[in-house]
């Protein structure tokens, strides 16, 4: 019987801190630049990489 109030106990856990990382990962923004210089220094600067989009119409 422990055995199964156990389970019941750490699934409530396990869904409690799924949902508390999903609710935190989606405050995050993702911060879009248009100067590519900028973006560069910055990259350099904290080691991170760049994404780079182009789009065009012809």
């Amino acid at each position: 019987m422990f055995n199964s109030v156990s389970r019941r106990v750490s699934l409530g856990f396990l869904i409690l801190v799924v949902a508390t990382v999903s609710a935190t990962a989606a405050h995050a923004e993702i911060q879009w630049s248009e100067s590519v210089e900028e973006s560069l220094s910055k990259a350099m600067e904290t080691g991170k990489p760049i994404m780079m989009d182009f789009y065009t119409d012809w």
